[in-house]
């Protein structure tokens, strides 16, 4: 299963790197999670923000939250756009995943699962990952923001 992150916002833009800048430096206001708090998407966020150069530019127009709840701050209207990972924007009512960051900002955390080589019940831990990675769990995962691979 896959998280993506993902900007939030009421109004679609093109899906590049040049538009993604240009929206943002465009912006009224910018949430996503504190990187200073370890959060995986604030964290590759703030890297996203250095590699396009506008780091400093969108700092007084930047809200950070201490974990995932960029999306209830667009959702109250509290910002103008949110970034985070498309399994904490798809449960809030008025928040919108658009889908990844674009191009070569575009990044995925892969979730894997194994079977311990000194499990006491492999099978138990193998009906797992079959039930999880099946056909009953992958609409529910995609449900919930996850994009099954």
């Amino acid at each position: 299963m896959r998280w993506r992150y993902v900007p939030v916002r009421r109004n679609r833009t093109s899906g590049t790197v040049e538009a993604l800048k240009r929206t943002l430096l465009d912006a009224k206001s910018i949430v996503y999670a504190d990187p200073s708090k370890g959060g995986a998407s604030g964290v590759y966020f703030a890297h996203v923000l250095d590699r396009l150069g506008i780091a400093d530019q969108l700092k007084s127009k930047t809200i950070l939250v201490p974990g995932p709840q960029a999306a209830e701050v667009v959702a109250k209207g509290e910002a103008e756009i949110g970034v985070a990972q498309s399994s904490e924007i798809v449960p809030v009512a008025g928040a919108e995943v658009l889908g990844p960051l674009p191009g070569e900002l575009a990044s995925t955390t892969l979730w894997t699962a194994a079977i311990g080589a000194t499990t006491k019940a492999p099978e138990a831990a193998k009906s797992l990952i079959q039930f999880l990675t099946g056909p009953v769990a992958r609409p529910v995962s995609s449900a919930k923001g996850f994009q099954p691979g």
